[in-house]
């Protein structure tokens, strides 16, 4: 039994260490920063750079909504990325026109004009959300403009040595 628990263990470890950590600090790099307290909120401008663990965020304008914990001190909830927004992850690249990271349910949304890369695979949509937790993600195509919009993809087919 204990060889199993042993081995169940080693086949598992590489999949968790891959696993996104939520709890990591999140780190800001803006050409400039707005700060409204009273509505517990912060804007970052000019070439924004966010990182969190293995998740590297990029984008034109980012706002964090963030709330207070008992000692006063901001916890970030949400935030807010408008344009050229890029977003890596371990061996993922996406693109987007914004995007929303919901740091207490560990999901990224991007909207508009989304492409996905991971490895040489390669898919385009309106709109994906992404569970770092899980490392699933949903695409779709639609939006109110094009409702009958189609997800494309190519997905790469290992080759055989003949």
């Amino acid at each position: 039994m204990r060889a199993l628990l042993l081995l169940a263990f080693v086949i598992a470890a590489p999949a968790l260490a891959q696993r996104f950590d939520s709890n990591a600090p999140i780190d800001v790099d803006a050409g400039r920063i707005d700060i409204a307290d009273d509505a517990n909120e912060a804007i970052f401008s000019g070439n924004v750079v966010i990182r969190q663990g293995s998740m590297t965020l990029n984008a034109d304008r980012v706002r964090i909504l963030y709330a207070k914990d008992s000692a006063g001190n901001p916890q970030v909830k949400r935030l807010d990325a408008l344009g050229n927004v890029r977003l890596r992850q371990d061996t993922t690249r996406a693109t987007a026109n914004s995007g929303i990271y919901d740091v207490n349910a560990k999901l990224v949304t991007l909207i508009g004009n989304v492409k996905m890369d991971r490895d040489a695979n390669h898919l385009e949509g309106n709109r994906v959300v992404w569970n770092l937790v899980t490392r699933t993600s949903s695409f779709d195509a639609r939006s109110a403009s094009n409702p009958g919009g189609r997800v494309t993809g190519r997905f790469t087919v290992p080759q055989k040595n003949p």
